[in-house]
């Protein structure tokens, strides 16, 4: 597509964004989403306050999600149970002749929740004498009593984090990196190993320094000519084979307050990823400041961010504090409120539709979830046994009503599931085993994945045909089975992931592939259970995308490597993807090898094509311009390329019964979308690299599920 259409986004060269965006009222809004639920930025308290959260930090427990927030007099903490509408409960932490309790951040290890957050004396009005501390509680509501001083000096902005070497890291904000620095003097985000959550080990390494102008605190901020730079609050996560670690910059008064990142490429083997020896490169594309989130013309001070997944288990979302812009700032004032935006990932590196300002689709639900608060529920099938209802910390949970424990499985069928449970283990005199199964079809075929506490161990039990094959994993050690933690389970087909607090454990690459039925299942009558979600999807990437097979149906002839899909010969090739849209999001990665190269993507009236220079989204021939969520400033839009020059495009599709969603970096469409639509992919010296499908948690019109193989 060597001339651009009207209607047609050039990414060769910025674009006037404002040509591109349309404001969105309400009720438009509303009438162009992908489910019933939906959210608008600020979010909203169940008492009709507007509660200020600066600096907000989220966390799941079970069935709730916790938000802790910065305050002149004490740690704010506010729950929700989907991350849209929020319950103040005012102060969890307050201190005697102390203020400004900053960036409080939380983990939960063994039963006691450690919030890591900084303040200092009530006399002072130097920030520098900000201290971090330690406090704990074994209620995430508080009251959290103070353990320990972490630093003698001042620090702020703390994460803690448990990485998949099993190591403590502490992530943090100081001066001591590059404080006397003569050119880009300032606030560094470091990194230090933990000997327990109450003691750092003392080797401090750097981690984010200062790079750029936009990083600016004050410009001559101590009359020596030195331009005094912040790089702040790091928050540290992982996807694929990348880790990420965003940072907030400048300062938060500014109304060019933004979230940066940097990224680093993770070793295959997880016990060798060391958080503080990888490689870690500020995002900047091509050279470019590339902000994750900044300011829009309705929204700035956008800054200081939490990752943390939507109900359905799978999707980051980025919570952040940001100001309305037609507020006028006023010393001793706080308006910093907590908004949230989805975190895509895309072309490798991450992407956002925030700061956004109009009614949008909230986090997505499970396709099953549970509390348990009135048993196992009505349609689910149980195998074997009973189970009643218990009140553990004051949230429901069920446990089993004989020693010989109870099996039970929901009415989700599928060979790709991300599941979730909360478990905690019993101390009985025969042992307690409990856990998931991610497949049930009968006593003959089945997968179990149970935690055995006497040996310290995750079990994986896989039956075909009445042949069981048992592979055995030892958990870490310092886990303490008695207390609750996270089991997640993730299924591609015949690979099976685990993952206990966050933490991998164990990844068994030849179980059965055939579908079945998830749920839960517990062994003894001494352990609990709690909060089981579960969704149909599947990540493929990697040496996982051989399993695009099961995905699609091949027109023409194409080339599986080890980590890409590409045309058979030179020219171009087309498949069908077997699972219909209406109901689910598809997201698929492209790699474009030269101006010749071409995606194109077909649904019903639809066709995206997708170029090195062009994206186009066409309805019966004719182009239809693009709206920009939301017009963000400083934005660049520059191609993203791969180590071998590439081109690099993430398409986002998503529809319900009555729209369809598209995106492509900084810009989507919404359109109307009716009925069941097969979703067509031709490719013209270009290649598939990843490919994931979620569905959307929602009901839809399936009179027809799946296209079957070969049609």
């Amino acid at each position: 597509m060597g001339s651009l259409n009207v209607g047609c986004v050039d990414v060769s060269n910025n674009v006037n964004s404002s040509a591109l965006h349309n404001e969105c009222n309400s009720d438009f809004c509303l009438n162009m989403l992908l489910t019933e639920k939906h959210y608008s930025n600020p979010v909203q308290y169940s008492d009709g306050e507007k509660h200020t959260a600066p600096d907000p930090f989220v966390i799941r427990y079970r069935n709730l999600y916790y938000c802790y927030a910065t305050d002149k007099n004490g740690v704010l903490v506010s729950t929700s149970t989907d991350m849209v509408r929020w319950v103040s409960h005012g102060y969890c932490y307050t201190e005697n002749n102390r203020k400004n309790f900053w960036a409080p951040s939380v983990i939960l290890i063994n039963g006691i929740f450690y919030m890591y957050f900084s303040n200092m004396p009530q006399c002072e009005n130097d920030t520098h004498t900000e201290i971090m501390r330690v406090a704990v509680s074994k209620n995430p509501l508080g009251p959290f009593e103070k353990k320990a001083e972490l630093f003698d000096t001042f620090a702020i902005d703390s994460q803690v984090v448990v990485g998949d070497d099993n190591q403590l890291y502490m992530l943090y904000a100081d001066n001591q990196a590059c404080g006397l620095s003569n050119l880009r003097p300032g606030t560094s985000v470091m990194i230090d190993r933990m000997v327990s959550p109450y003691k750092r080990e003392g080797s401090p390494k750097p981690l984010i320094l200062p790079t750029m102008d936009e990083e600016i605190f004050a410009r001559n901020r101590f009359g020596d000519g030195r331009d005094w730079h912040t790089v702040e609050g790091a928050t540290y996560f992982t996807f694929r084979d990348k880790g990420f670690i965003t940072y907030s910059a400048n300062a938060y008064e500014h109304e060019d307050y933004f979230v940066g990142y940097s990224v680093a490429t993770l070793p295959k083997v997880p016990s060798d990823r060391h958080i503080d020896k990888l490689s870690w490169v500020k995002q900047c594309n091509n050279g470019h400041f590339d902000p994750l989130i900044i300011r829009s013309d309705k929204v700035e001070g956008t800054g200081h961010n939490s990752i943390v997944k939507a109900p359905n288990g799978v999707d980051d979302w980025v919570v952040y504090h940001g100001r309305d812009a037609s507020d006028e700032l006023h010393d001793g004032t706080e308006k910093r409120v907590m908004r949230i935006d989805p975190l895509y990932y895309s072309e490798g590196l991450l992407d956002t539709t925030g700061p956004s300002n109009c009614v949008c689709d909230a986090p997505l639900s499970a396709d099953v979830c549970t509390d348990f608060t009135d048993g196992i529920p009505s349609d689910w099938n149980i195998i074997s046994g009973s189970a009643h209802v218990l009140e553990i910390d004051g949230q429901p949970s069920i446990s089993s009503c004989d020693r010989d424990g109870f099996s039970a499985i929901s009415p989700l069928i599928s060979s790709t599931l991300t599941i979730s449970l909360w478990v905690k283990g019993g101390n009985g005199p025969l042992g307690s085993r409990f856990g998931l199964i991610p497949r049930y079809f009968d006593n003959n075929n089945y997968t179990y994945v149970l935690v055995d506490v006497g040996l310290h161990c995750l079990q994986v039990i896989d039956s075909v045909s009445g042949i069981v094959r048992q592979i055995n994993t030892m958990l870490p050690s310092d886990i303490n089975l008695s207390y609750w933690h996270e089991l997640v389970v993730s299924r591609e087909y015949g690979i099976l992931a685990a993952h206990f607090d966050g933490r991998y454990v164990a990844t068994i690459s030849d179980i059965s592939s055939e579908q079945g039925f998830c749920g839960v299942i517990v062994k003894d009558n001494d352990s609990a259970i709690s909060s089981f979600s579960a969704v149909n999807h599947v990540n493929l990437w990697g040496n996982s995308l051989c399993n695009i097979v099961n995905e699609i149906n091949v027109v023409d002839r194409f080339r599986l490597t080890s980590n890409e899909v590409e045309p058979f010969n030179v020219t171009s090739s087309r498949m069908k993807l077997r699972n219909l849209l209406n109901g689910n999001r598809c997201v698929i990665d492209f790699a474009l090898t030269n101006d010749r190269s071409e995606s194109v993507i077909n649904i019903g009236e639809y066709s995206l094509v997708v170029c090195m220079n062009c994206i186009d989204l066409l309805r019966d021939g004719k182009s239809i311009i693009a709206c920009e969520e939301p017009s963000r400033l400083n934005l660049q839009d520059d191609a993203r390329r791969d180590i071998r020059g590439r081109v690099l495009r993430t398409v986002r599709l998503a529809a319900s019964d009555r729209m369809l969603f598209v995106h492509v970096r900084n810009h989507s469409w919404r359109l109307p979308f009716i009925g069941n639509k097969v979703v067509d992919i031709t490719l013209s010296e270009a290649s598939i690299t990843g490919y994931t499908r979620t569905s959307l948690g929602i009901s839809v019109d399936r009179s027809v599920e799946r296209v079957e193989k070969g049609v």
